[in-house]
């Protein structure tokens, strides 16, 4: 539909930065936004997780966490 499109002006986008489906693909899409529409806005709105002691629900959240960070700050316009 982006292609048929007279105006667009960019792309928002909600995600969890935490892990599972929002961490991984949501950095994909991302990314393949940032690749084929490079001149226009991506603004994210990201849910970041509770950085407790004790509170994580997976392992590797820290991680995802991170990685995922590394991609919003490549490739989206605001967060």
């Amino acid at each position: 539909e982006s292609d048929n499109s007279d105006s667009l002006e960019g792309f928002v986008m909600a995600h969890s930065i935490a892990g599972g489906t929002g961490s991984g693909m949501g950095s994909y899409l991302l990314e393949a936004l940032n690749d084929h529409f490079p001149k226009k806005l991506v603004q994210t709105y990201s849910v970041f997780p509770n950085w407790e002691r004790n509170q994580s629900d997976v392992v590797v959240q820290p991680y995802n966490s991170v990685l995922t960070l590394k991609r919003l700050t490549l490739n989206a316009d605001a967060v």
